[in-house]
């Protein structure tokens, strides 16, 4: 370890560093000092997912094999939520970075792999999206728009979206609806606000299952804390 890197970790002010060395080489150790105090003094970054939330006991019970495959298509985010770092409305409107929680790839990116993680899960179907299903294999093609992704801090994670599930080359109701999960957030903290933004995006997945398996029916809520706020059918 160099003589500048000790004085930082002894968190030696750059007046300090300075005096311990020659006229000449007094800018240079300067500058030096002053960077490695400033590496020092940054907070670490945290990554986080939306991934891997797990399912409640209904979506998991054994099913037989489905006869489709799943094409979860890229996910539309509203652009204020499209940030590398968590973004926490406050009560009173405003929007809060955090710049040290970010997610682990673009939001649009975790969004759909949340989707098709659960949706895969609960059907059983592969998510053929990324390599794309053989001509004239049966698809439930799935599309979502969201427009407000969001975690109040200390209040609630809200997933407001819009999608569209279509079968190809299978028989199937098309839908077009509107779903707005909401779930309690206690803490106020970062990983309080994705736990319940995970939550509400698995809530998201779980009612757009709902909407593949129950075929001609009119599509259900996947959880008590999700609110449909219409849905259409759609004609082929």
């Amino acid at each position: 370890m160099s003589w500048l890197a000790k004085a930082a970790a002894r968190r030696l002010s750059p007046l300090a560093v300075a005096r311990r060395v020659s006229p000449l080489a007094m800018p240079a150790a300067l500058l030096g000092a002053t960077l490695l105090a400033g590496c020092a003094g940054s907070p670490p970054v945290h990554y986080y997912t939306l991934t891997g939330a797990a399912l409640p006991a209904s979506a998991t019970q054994a099913q037989p094999a489905p006869a489709f495959m799943l094409e979860v298509l890229p996910v539309n985010v509203p652009p204020q939520a499209d940030q590398p770092q968590l973004m926490l409305r406050e009560q009173e409107g405003g929007l809060t970075p955090l710049y040290s929680e970010r997610w682990s790839a673009p939001l649009a990116d975790e969004l759909r792999g949340a989707l098709a993680d659960t949706l895969t899960r609960v059907l059983q179907a592969p998510d053929v999206q990324a390599m794309r299903a053989p001509a004239g294999a049966p698809v439930w093609r799935v599309v979502v728009d969201v427009q407000r992704f969001e975690s109040a801090t200390g209040v609630e994670a809200i997933v407001d979206a819009t999608w569209r599930v279509r079968p190809v080359n299978l028989k199937g109701q098309a839908w077009q609806c509107r779903s707005i999960s909401r779930v309690a957030v206690s803490g106020t903290d970062a990983p309080s606000a994705v736990h319940g933004l995970r939550v509400a995006t698995r809530d998201l997945a779980l009612t757009i299952a709902n909407a593949i398996q129950d075929g001609t029916g009119h599509p259900q809520p996947g959880s008590p804390q999700v609110q449909l706020m219409g849905c259409n059918r759609i004609s082929e």
